[in-house]
């Protein structure tokens, strides 16, 4: 079959089909996703800022989210590290005994799901590994007790990138899904 010139012909393009089907289904199944908010311009925020202080108090796990204390804990270091270089509000910090006379925004968060996937299964597997991904349930409440805002945000990055960066993009999520906690405060302190 291969010696005839016709059916030699024929072996390249079904290489060429295979690869072509491989190549797409991974360029229509690794799209990075995160929860859209939309973003305050940090020069706007001071003129219409509600609240003067910002107070972490809660981030907790669902029961079913397995080793999450070091995901949360990024998380919550890089909400209050964004916020604090906003330089937008007089304190951001965790709760304490303090109380507080200024307008207070208090930050409750959940983690409902988390799989990050390990650098060895990265390496080992690369993009079939599959992907990241963190849902963390926002709930911003005032002084009184009122619901300012609540949403579930959600991040994931593409498994390309993530098998690209050797797993640095999964690694990173936790932080980044902290610098999507602080923009939706930034968001929902100002004035409605």
């Amino acid at each position: 079959m291969l010696t005839n010139g016709r059916g030699f012909l024929r072996a390249p393009r079904m290489c060429l089909a295979f690869l072509l089907s491989v190549s797409a289904l991974f360029a229509f199944t690794a799209c990075a996703v995160k929860t859209p908010i939309q973003k305050a311009p940090a020069e706007t925020v001071p003129a219409n800022l509600q609240y003067q202080n910002v107070v972490f108090r809660t981030f907790t796990a669902a029961p079913e989210v397995q080793s999450p204390d070091e995901a949360m804990l990024d998380c919550m270091r890089s909400a209050m590290d964004h916020l604090q270089l906003k330089n937008v509000f007089k304190r951001v910090e965790k709760q304490t005994t303090v109380s507080y006379p200024e307008p207070t925004l208090f930050v409750d968060l959940r983690l409902t799901d988390l799989r990050l996937v390990s650098g060895t299964a990265r390496f080992w597997g690369g993009a079939f590994s599959g992907r990241s991904y963190m849902k963390v349930m926002a709930k911003l409440t005032d002084a009184g007790g009122a619901v300012v805002a609540e949403q579930e945000l959600f991040g994931a990055p593409n498994a390309m990138g993530s098998a690209y960066s050797f797993g640095g993009s999964d690694r990173a999520l936790p932080k980044n899904m902290g610098i999507l906690v602080g923009d939706f405060v930034l968001t929902n302190a100002g004035r409605k």
